[in-house]
């Protein structure tokens, strides 16, 4: 029988070595260690662009979820090697990081109505 209080992590075995930078971030430090676990362990794992995106996006959502208000937001991930981005995010929940030859961005938004000035 295990003891309570005691979890045993499972880590993902990389099967491959990738490099990886942080190119821009606002996000904390723990946050910046799971976004590079996270990136680290999709990149190794899947070929597609879109599967990436997907395993990144989806392990964020499912590690930190929201409260369930639109007002809360989601994260959005998007991966790829040409591509040009302007993003709002909310106040530290930005990565602009690179694995291998992917640049990889994750952010959290909320959907909120706005007028843009013309």
């Amino acid at each position: 029988m295990a003891e309570e209080g005691v979890v045993e992590k499972q880590e993902y075995q990389l099967k491959h070595p990738h490099s990886f930078k942080i190119c821009s971030s606002t996000m904390t430090e723990a946050f910046e260690l799971e976004a590079i676990n996270t990136a680290l362990i999709a990149v190794d794992k899947y070929k597609q662009l879109k599967d990436i995106a997907f395993y990144v996006k989806h392990e964020y959502d499912r590690k930190y979820p929201g409260s369930g208000k639109a007002t809360e937001g989601v994260y959005h991930c998007i991966v790829g090697n040409h591509y040009a981005s302007a993003v709002s995010h909310e106040t530290r929940q930005f990565i602009h990081l690179k694995v291998d030859t992917y640049h990889i961005i994750l952010w959290k938004s909320k959907d909120t109505p706005f007028t843009v000035a013309d």
